[in-house]
């Protein structure tokens, strides 16, 4: 492994992540910021004593900053310092504002050490687990066990497309069994103060099995003043999107047979690209401004009864 490539990664990626956040481009800022954190993390891999440590929560610290910036938000004067002290001495923040012309260190000048050389070994905890970009398979019961974790963990928004959603309790496999109460967990995400969006299709195209899915979504209109609504006649889509960090997407609809995985599949992913094209896909289809809006000759979003658009 070329530990002075990987050098020269972090380093560009670390000037990249000031130069976005100087431009107000959080999206860039945290794709540079994940960036920087794989490549700590490869450091950390391929280093020893200190380095290796240091590399370790440095790579920890940037998949914070990389949340954060993910949610559209600035950073915490926490985690700006933090990130302040990683910048080799020669491409500080301060030199850079202060208008002196300094030179861009080689890879000669600028080893991958000096990249986490800056911090006290007294303040460097024992390694932890630092989870990067994941993606996970799912099928069978797993895939209800992995909606109720997305929902438990969501706290700035929850954006879910799905054909047909109902108020699932308890799914039960074999001997394997999980506690979903769906409607219930949604209610309690929106009062406390999550966003929660909803896409689905309308009621009445499912006729007989319709009535379950009309009940769960007047329950949800009727618990809860803030959650939003928006029927589209068109919506074959099932994903789950979290605080716009990670996806969960795949065949399954919101229902009991659905969520019981079987002749289900389904993958999760937090990997910035990809959630954030499902972040885009769902807000166009919001505002009515994906592909099949600008054609769609039905009108049933916006006459529907549970539409429910909070402007």
């Amino acid at each position: 492994m070329n530990t002075t490539r990987l050098g020269r990664v972090a380093r560009e990626a670390l000037l990249l992540i000031r130069k976005f956040m100087g431009q107000g481009d959080f999206y860039n800022a945290s794709e540079a910021s994940l960036k920087a954190a794989e490549a700590f993390k490869e450091i950390a891999k391929h280093s020893t004593g200190s380095a290796h440590k240091i590399a370790y929560k440095r790579a920890k610290i940037l998949v914070e900053i990389t949340k954060v910036l993910r949610r559209g938000e600035s950073l915490p004067i926490d985690l700006v310092e933090a990130l302040d002290s990683f910048y080799p001495i020669s491409t500080r923040p301060s030199t850079l504002d202060s208008g002196e012309s300094q030179p861009s260190p080689t890879s000669e000048e600028a080893p991958p050490e000096s990249l986490v050389s800056n911090t006290n070994d007294e303040e460097v905890q024992e390694e932890e687990h630092i989870e990067l970009t994941q993606h996970q398979l799912l099928n069978g019961i797993a895939i209800a066990c992995k909606v109720v974790e997305m929902l438990d963990r969501a706290s700035q928004s929850i954006r879910i497309m799905v054909q047909n959603l109902t108020d699932v309790k308890t799914i039960t496999v074999g001997t394997e069994s999980c506690e979903v109460n769906l409607i219930d967990r949604l209610v309690s995400k929106s009062q406390d103060g999550v966003m929660v969006r909803i896409i689905i299709r309308e009621p009445e195209a499912f006729g007989a099995t319709s009535k379950h899915f009309q009940e769960a979504v007047e329950k949800l209109l009727q618990d809860s003043s803030t959650i939003e609504i928006l029927v589209c006649a068109q919506m074959h889509i099932k994903a789950l999107i979290i605080d716009g960090t990670e996806v969960l997407e795949g065949s399954a609809n919101f229902t009991a047979k659905g969520l019981s995985g079987i002749g289900e599949q389904a993958t999760s992913t937090n990997n910035f690209e990809f959630v954030s094209q499902f972040v885009d896909r769902f807000d166009q289809y919001w505002v009515h401004q994906s592909s099949e809006c600008t054609t769609c000759k039905n009108r049933t979003c916006e006459v529907h009864p549970l539409t429910r658009r909070i402007q």
